[in-house]
């Protein structure tokens, strides 16, 4: 019935089009929550639990930087910032600072679930969760590429990181 809804509500293909994609991830994420209830701290994938991340004062060393916006990489950073500072950030924003904390920290994707369940104002267990899980690539829809912190596809003009 919302399906019909979205597509009797006058707005524009495009904008149909992003509300329902939305709905379709939502479902899912809450899909998945429902068949692996630990998603918040286990890998979907079991065998991901064997990933090598970095581990003790070196791993505390880069979260802290990570957490605290103050990696070096502007992108990430105003990210960072603005998430603790006001509990919101975009999706694409949030796909890059997830990609850089696995990816180029190699910090185990569960401490940025953790740390975004916490600082988020919209904060939701099975999307936030669902989220991490590809960014970890242990997840389902697991991402195949990793998001630039650099290339500035996010932020064309800089306005963002400028805030």
């Amino acid at each position: 019935e919302l399906y019909y809804q979205i597509e009797d509500s006058g707005l524009d293909f495009q904008q149909r089009k992003t509300i329902s994609r939305r709905l379709f991830w939502r479902d899912l994420a809450y899909f998945q929550l429902m068949n692996f209830p630990n998603m918040r701290e286990r890998s979907i994938r079991s065998h991901y639990e064997e990933t090598e991340w970095v581990t003790g004062e070196e791993e505390n060393r880069r979260f802290q930087a990570w957490k605290n916006g103050q990696t070096g990489y502007p992108l990430v950073d105003a990210g960072m910032r603005e998430l603790y500072a006001t509990g919101w950030m975009t999706q694409s924003i949030r796909m890059v600072v997830a990609s850089f904390l696995t990816e180029y920290l190699r910090v185990n994707w569960v401490k940025g679930c953790e740390w975004f369940h916490y600082t988020l104002v919209d904060a939701d267990s099975a999307i936030n969760s669902m989220m991490w899980q590809n960014a970890g690539r242990s997840g389902i829809d697991q991402w195949n590429f990793v998001m630039s912190p650099t290339a500035a596809s996010q932020d064309r003009t800089g306005a963002y990181t400028r805030k």
